[in-house]
């Protein structure tokens, strides 16, 4: 980092809670791989609300306004709900991603109570199709039962759906899948290669780049008009229509305003820090949140060096201050190398698919 330049401190608007550390689901694409527990949850895998509430308190000076809640499961967590309202009490906006197969009348009526913005992971319309990647026979059925208590109190979610060599013919399907299970958008996400998704790669599973840019075209060639129903699918936005980009933004995460917080009570560039000891930016009880958003020497590289330091054709792309590199936890994984070219973009620059009207020199 020179030391000549000044680092600019964005407010931290938004913290990523990974609140447990253990799923009852044994998803074989997961790259958090929490740890797999069908009843209940060890008192080691999940962040008290004693915690939660003080790295809360200390980041709302920060700017926080948004607390997005995942795992792990976080309804497996003993007082989930309990600390939707506190959270929200605070005066802070809430989402979540679960695997819903834990929702009943409580947790319903506690997401509908604090606004919860919420998605549900399903990845077919059928059990033998969701059930095969999320490892637990019966999950497809558990999952029905929650949205149940979800369309009994009016609740507005999304569907997440993770695409991959099994569910790629069937994405016309999962959207009316979707629709009838009263949803208000899909979300389809491309399974990368990291964490227990290796394996997957390593049986072929995966789709490559060609076969995700084609898949995409098909799918968006079925589609038509849904009013009142949203569909994103999850690509870098160099792929994206004009079109496309100004109707649904984006997608990029907002790296240099979201922090890690994750179940063991450290901080991490987002759950990454989990697994990759680099990104794990320490104990908050010892440095406390306020110390390293502003101190981290890889939080202020990365706001020092994106987009400008972005390598490869990120470097090169007319959208890289918007997209920011999509994904630089994932690109660290591969390459321990944060500014390193987004692999599914170099991958396609490479085979000539990356459009050229997103290529600047």
């Amino acid at each position: 980092m020179n030391d000549n330049v000044k680092i600019v401190v964005p407010p931290l608007s938004v913290i990523y809670l990974y609140i447990t550390g253990s799923c009852n689901l044994n998803c074989r694409h997961c790259w958090i791989d929490p740890v797999f527990e069908k009843d209940g949850i060890s008192p080691d895998k999940y962040l008290p609300w004693a915690d939660i509430k003080k790295i809360a308190e200390d980041a709302r000076e920060l700017g926080l306004g948004l607390i997005k809640i995942t795992g792990g499961e976080p309804f497996l967590h003993p007082e989930m709900c309990d600390i939707l309202y506190r959270l929200k009490e605070m005066g802070l906006s809430l989402s979540m991603e679960t695997n819903g197969t834990l929702i009943g009348e409580r947790e319903a009526v506690a997401l509908k109570d604090n606004a919860v913005r919420f998605s549900v992971s399903i990845d077919g319309p059928t059990a033998e199709m969701h059930d095969s990647l999320r490892g637990v026979k019966g999950a497809f059925d558990r999952t029905m039962t929650g949205l149940k208590h979800v369309r009994r109190e009016k609740l507005d979610f999304q569907i997440i759906s993770c695409l991959y060599r099994g569910n790629s013919d069937r994405l016309a399907e999962m959207v009316e899948f979707a629709r009838q299970v009263g949803a208000s958008s899909l979300k389809i996400n491309v399974i990368n290669s990291i964490a227990r998704s290796d394996q997957m790669n390593k049986a072929g599973e995966l789709l490559t780049v060609p076969e995700v840019l084609s898949v995409y075209r098909d799918f968006k060639q079925e589609l038509v008009d849904l009013e009142n129903f949203r569909v994103i699918f999850d690509i870098p936005p160099a792929f994206k229509s004009l079109k496309e980009i100004r109707t649904h933004g984006f997608g990029t995460c907002g790296i240099l305003y979201i922090l890690g917080v994750l179940h063991n009570g450290h901080a991490g560039l987002c759950g990454i820090g989990l697994h990759v000891k680099e990104l794990d930016f320490g104990d908050l009880k010892t440095l406390g949140i306020k110390q390293i958003w502003e101190e981290n020497a890889i939080l202020n590289s990365i706001r020092e060096n994106l987009p400008h330091s972005l390598e490869g054709i990120c470097g090169r792309c007319a959208l890289r201050s918007y997209c920011l590199g999509k994904c630089i936890a994932n690109t660290y994984n591969i390459k321990q190398n944060l500014f390193g070219a987004y692999g599914f973009c170099q991958d396609a620059y490479s085979m000539g698919l990356f459009p050229e009207t997103r290529i600047v020199n």
